[in-house]
């Protein structure tokens, strides 16, 4: 009985997204990169992938922010969306928003990142945002790519 209820409770344990690795969610892999910006200086391009077959949607974002971060969950109607939040570290910063939810199945973007959002994620989701875990350091990702952060 024990054996049942664990794997049970692994099965609805949403899955996170680190640098360099990936999820799947309602059968959409979903992946954050990082890349050096062409335009110069030390600045690195996070990138948010959510693909299924040969179809995909992007998101890049810039130098605004410090941390991201995803997960693969279920809305309150119990279908999976893709939830990420990509925010500033800062003590002025918004990392309680800064939500941007994804729907793996037909892949469009349903909200995404900015500073006044949590409520909009929440109504979007029927449920509270859910905890994203260890985000990924930007500065982090810089330093494996080179750059002098």
């Amino acid at each position: 009985m024990w054996r049942l209820t664990a794997l049970c409770l692994l099965a609805f344990e949403p899955a996170a997204a680190f640098a360099d690795e990936g999820f799947s969610c309602g059968g959409a892999d979903v992946r954050f990169a990082f890349e050096k910006r062409t335009d110069g200086g030390a600045f690195v391009e996070s990138v948010v992938t959510v693909g299924q077959d040969d179809r995909e949607t992007v998101l890049r974002y810039e130098s605004a922010i410090d941390f991201i971060g995803g997960v693969c969950t279920e809305d309150g109607r119990g279908r999976p969306v893709v939830v990420f939040q990509a925010y500033c570290g800062g003590s002025g910063c918004y990392d309680l928003d800064n939500w941007g939810i994804v729907d793996p199945g037909d892949l469009r973007v349903l909200l995404v990142p900015n500073d006044w959002n949590r409520e909009d994620a929440e109504k979007i989701l029927g449920r509270p945002v859910p905890d994203i875990g260890r985000p990924i350091s930007i500065s982090d990702e810089a330093r494996r790519l080179g750059l002098d952060w």
